[in-house]
This record gives C-alpha cells, sequence and structure tokens, in this order.
C-alpha cells in the first residue's frame, strides 16, 4: 500500500542538506579509518573503534585478541573489527 504525501521545496532542501551533513560525516570517518595500518597500537587501536584506552583494556580482557611479539603489542583491525562484529546486539 502506498500513501502519497508530499513536501514543501523548504523541507526538500532541509532534508537535502542534513542528507549531505550525513555523507560528508561518513566519508571523513571512513578516510579517518584508512590511515591505521593492519597492526596498531594499544592507542590507535582505541581510536579505531571509538572508545578510550581504559575501555580497550576492558575489550582485551573480554577477549579481543592482541598479538604480542616480545614487549611489543598490537591489535590487527580484522581482530578489531572481529570483535566489534561478534558483541552486535
Amino acid at each position: 500500500m502506498e500513501i502519497p504525501f508530499e513536501l514543501s521545496d523548504k523541507s526538500m532542501d532541509q532534508i537535502g542538506a542534513v542528507m549531505q551533513k550525513m555523507a560528508v560525516k561518513a566519508f571523513k570517518e571512513a578516510g579517518e579509518r584508512q590511515k591505521f595500518g593492519p597492526y596498531m597500537t594499544k592507542q590507535e587501536a582505541a581510536k579505531y573503534v571509538h572508545v578510550s584506552q581504559q575501555t580497550l583494556n576492558e575489550f582485551i580482557r573480554q577477549g579481543l585478541q592482541v598479538t604480542t611479539v616480545g614487549s611489543i603489542s598490537r591489535v590487527s583491525k580484522v581482530s578489531a573489527d572481529r570483535f566489534m562484529e561478534q558483541h552486535q546486539i
């Protein structure tokens, strides 16, 4: 069933402006995410998933995988993405 309705030109312009603002924000965020290499420091990983370092440490306690070689620890993008996907509700 189709319910027809019309919006004023002003309303359409406002909707268009909001959509454009959201698209620009999404492209900026995508560009920011591409700046991260395949393996990130914990500080970079926290920025990558938009959380504090304290929250990232909690994610690690909850199972976020960390690669450690000697005294160097890194979080892979793949691990971070997988962890976030596994915790979607």
